[in-house]
């Protein structure tokens, strides 16, 4: 569930450049309570097993986890993401986007990852998980450490078949994200 993912513009004036590619290990920005915007490596590990390079936890089980007790929240910018299913096979990626411009996540010191939901709508044909979305309407609240707005039917999201040149992370540009 979302091991890659775009992000085009400067979201938060750090000197970010597009990437059409980003890939675990990729340094991203984020934005907590204490940052109005940071680079983090999209890969997190507890301090206590800093060999871990965990990329998403499941938003249902984070508060029971010892590896998440510590952690910040985060917001992460988003302006789509791949995800894959198998089609006779084959692994078929798909780009989903919408409205919503950031995923919910945690951050440490290591680094950050991105929470994860059960996959809600028509996005659950493509696969049964998707990223946590934070609306601006719940921007605080997910960094106060309150709920993930789950009550829009499916965050409006939209999805369509891209080629399969995203599946090498070598590829970063725009034709990624084109419609196959």
């Amino acid at each position: 569930m979302c091991g890659r993912f775009v992000i085009t513009g400067d979201p938060f004036g750090i000197g970010f450049k597009d990437n059409f590619n980003i890939t675990p290990g990729t340094k991203i920005p984020i934005k907590t309570l204490d940052s109005d915007g940071e680079l983090k490596t999209w890969s997190y590990s507890p301090l206590w097993k800093t060999d871990m390079n965990l990329i998403n936890c499941r938003y249902e089980t984070m508060n029971l986890k010892p590896s998440f007790k510590k952690a910040k929240r985060c917001i992460i910018p988003f302006s789509g993401w791949y995800e894959w299913t198998n089609v006779e096979g084959k692994k078929v990626p798909y780009y989903h986007y919408t409205d919503i411009s950031y995923f919910a996540g945690l951050c440490n010191e290591s680094g950050c990852l991105i929470v994860t939901q059960k996959s809600i709508g028509k996005n659950s044909v493509i696969h049964e998980r998707q990223p946590g979305l934070v609306s601006n309407n719940n921007l605080s609240d997910w960094l106060m450490h309150g709920f993930l707005d789950d009550t829009i039917s499916d965050f409006g999201i939209n999805f369509y078949k891209v080629s399969n040149i995203v599946n090498n992370p070598i590829n970063n540009n725009k034709t990624l994200i084109e419609e196959q």
